[in-house]
């Protein structure tokens, strides 16, 4: 199996799977970005994939409710990512002990 047919498949049961999940929870946006409006700070989730491996990692982050400034512009807390964060996590880090990917790279996964 090829690194995009891989992806392909990954792609589908994010979409699948995962994204109907966090909808339950809350989240809106659309893949890969996805943000859940608090009271007190804006959850911010995003999936970023390698350009160089079959591997993926989720990212989180919080901003401020009324959302955050970017290179002085301000950005509403809707359109807000985790990259323009300072503070983010890593889904599995802490975990693993390390800066931690996803790996789909075994065919294993796609029976």
């Amino acid at each position: 199996m090829t690194g995009k047919e891989r992806r392909t498949l990954m792609d589908e049961a994010i979409k699948d799977i995962v994204i109907p999940f966090l909808r339950t929870e809350g989240f809106k946006g659309s893949y890969p970005h996805f943000t859940r409006i608090k009271e007190d700070k804006v959850n911010l989730l995003t999936f970023q994939f390698s350009l160089y491996s079959s591997k993926f990692v989720v990212e989180v982050a919080n901003c401020p409710v009324g959302g955050s400034t970017v290179g002085g512009n301000k950005i509403e807390p809707s359109k807000c990512r985790v990259h323009y964060e300072g503070r983010r996590f890593r889904i599995g880090s802490i975990k693993h002990k390390m800066d931690y990917w996803f790996d789909f790279n075994n065919d294993l996964l796609f029976f």
